[in-house]
């Protein structure tokens, strides 16, 4: 058993009043909001340092360096690493009110800290320039492009123009409509399943009151037949006007806008890919040109041409020159060659050439061509046949 504890004594409990009193001040006390919402601390900071700061920068860009160094560290919520940052802060001020008080060395130092700013402000500005250069370039590259031809209206989407690349929005916009619209069949299915549940229990409670059954009913009745009906039919009637304007959207013809805008895309396309071959045929070698050196013929001819019908099939798909002995290709298969605007009187254009010739200078190179097919004939007949 427990014996009783004899209370303190009066000299005992004036010690720890005493005790108590000295300790107490130096109990640690923590606030119940955050040190940096504390006026103890916001207005020091903003009022006695930031102003100060401001106050005695000596130059232009020392002072937007205050100014951003305090909007990038106004989120610091650590207590180490705010306590580091005021101290820098401090010491920043004391070193402005140093100089403007007039010693030369700190004034040097700020200055010579200025030219340090001005430079790396500038490279900062290259820096930024080259980076809306470089997104503006990219943007450019994967532009949408009209190509000239129409997405036909359908339940999703209304009339549009033909797009490449076709932007993400409006593939995200046809691929909700169509989830939505299964949804919207699934709801009506379910609206559909909930009436048939209420008239059943309203017949059921009709019944009953006809036998004479006592009791009070949640379903049958004017006033509850429109309070339990009243909200499916409101979201049965959102479902259709929502499959109506689809419907409607199906049926809606192209504006004209929409054509004229179509029409003068397929007229710079064409424009674009004239340009495109007027390069081509001045030597730029575009990614068109290597497609075409990639491009092979098609099985049957490599089965049934010899080597040197491929050679001249190929020669002729992969080059767009129209002179000289492609052009002399082109014009045995019949293809039809382009001549130049302005005609010589008198003269023929020769494709092999590349220029005009006269029907003596025809003569005379058709004589000069029957000697030499004459003496390669006669070497031909004259060569010894090898063992």
């Amino acid at each position: 058993m427990l014996q009783d504890v004899p209370s303190p004594s009066s000299p005992s409990l004036n010690f720890r009043s005493k005790l108590a009193t000295l300790i107490s001040p130096l109990k640690r006390v923590r606030p119940r909001v955050p040190f940096f919402r504390l006026a103890a601390h916001r207005i020091p900071t903003l009022w006695g340092l930031y102003k100060g700061l401001l106050r005695t920068a000596p130059t232009e860009n020392i002072h937007q360096h205050i100014r951003i160094w305090f909007r990038k560290n106004h989120h610091i919520t650590g207590t180490d690493r705010t306590i580091r940052e005021l101290q820098k802060g401090y010491k920043w001020l004391e070193t402005f009110e140093r100089a403007q008080s007039g010693d030369t060395k700190t004034q040097a130092l700020l200055q010579r800290y200025d030219r340090f700013l001005q430079l790396k402000a500038e490279k900062a500005e290259w820096k930024m320039l080259a980076r809306k250069e470089m997104e503006w370039i990219q943007r450019m590259k994967n532009r949408p492009i009209v190509t000239g031809g129409l997405i036909h209206p359908t339940l999703y989407n209304p009339p549009l123009p033909r797009l490449r690349p076709q932007p993400m929005a409006i593939s995200r916009i046809i691929a909700k409509r169509i989830k939505q619209r299964t949804r919207r069949f699934m709801r009506m299915e379910d609206l559909a399943q909930m009436k048939d549940m209420v008239r059943r229990e309203q017949d059921m409670e009709r019944e009953l009151l006809e036998a004479g059954v006592p009791f009070e009913p949640m379903y049958f009745g004017s006033d509850k037949q429109d309070s339990w009906l009243q909200p499916i039919n409101e979201a049965s009637r959102d479902i259709y006007e929502s499959v109506k304007r689809s419907a409607e959207r199906n049926l809606r013809p192209f504006p004209e806008s929409l054509l004229n805008l179509v029409r003068e895309a397929r007229r710079n396309k064409i424009a674009n890919k004239t340009k495109e071959r007027e390069r081509e045929r001045r030597g730029e070698i575009l990614n068109r040109t290597r497609k075409r050196w990639r491009k092979n013929l098609t099985p049957h001819l490599l089965s049934t041409l010899s080597k040197e019908k491929i050679r001249e099939e190929l020669i002729v798909q992969r080059s767009v020159a129209e002179v000289g002995y492609v052009g002399l290709l082109k014009k045995r298969k019949g293809w039809k060659l382009r001549e130049p605007k302005e005609k010589v009187e008198g003269k023929e254009w020769s494709v092999e050439d590349a220029e005009w010739i006269g029907k003596e200078d025809r003569e005379a190179a058709k004589k000069v061509l029957l000697v030499i097919q004459e003496e390669n004939a006669r070497r031909r007949a004259n060569k010894e046949p090898e063992e």
